[in-house]
């Protein structure tokens, strides 16, 4: 356990706490630890992972400026509203997100030294379709980020990285009560 693993830790469940509740600080506080994991999972050999922290850092950014609230005139502000795929969209999701999956395991077999490619693939691969779906404010990204914590810290434990495997544990259930306020969010809309 590092310092900055614990820094990750604390900033992550922040961040993560403030999505829940539709609050758009939490998109400057996911780019702070999405950059310190990035350093973080380089050096246990999680690729992908880090990787896909890189490319966290970025759609933070681009998270922050879709949830930003706009001014319409003096009175009135417009927030993001929460939505739900369509179905073309939930079908192309899971389509590129099983193929680019077999795509990325396949070049972490033949070009780096981790001994769990196809994991570390499916979280790279539907982790970038998560947090897109979180930046545009799709309800569906939380069942995903479900699934996603659970396997990512059964990959972090492995790998001994085990405070990292208890914070994908409590983001695991960070996103059941993301899902919860955001279900009730779309209903009042």
């Amino acid at each position: 356990m590092t310092a900055l693993e614990i820094i990750g830790f604390a900033l992550t469940i922040l961040a993560i706490a403030l999505a829940a509740r539709s609050h758009v600080l939490t998109w400057p506080l996911q780019l702070v630890a999405s950059v310190l994991y990035v350093w973080l999972f380089a050096q246990f050999n999680l690729f992908g992972e880090a990787t896909l922290q890189a490319v966290y850092a970025v759609l933070a950014v681009y998270g922050w400026l879709q949830w930003r609230q706009r001014r319409l005139d003096a009175t009135t502000v417009v927030k993001l509203p929460v939505q739900r795929l369509s179905r073309n969209e939930w079908w192309l999701i899971n389509g590129v997100g099983v193929l680019a999956t077999a795509a990325v395991a396949n070049l972490q077999i033949h070009f780096l030294p981790t001994d769990v490619p196809v994991l570390d693939s499916a979280i790279f691969v539907f982790g970038l379709l998560a947090q897109w779906m979180q930046a545009t404010k799709r309800l569906e990204n939380w069942p995903y980020w479900i699934v996603l914590n659970l396997l990512a810290s059964g990959v972090y434990f492995y790998k001994s990285l085990h405070i990292t495997g208890v914070l994908y544990l409590l983001l695991a259930g960070l996103a059941v009560w993301g899902w919860r306020n955001w279900q009730r969010e779309l209903a009042a809309a």
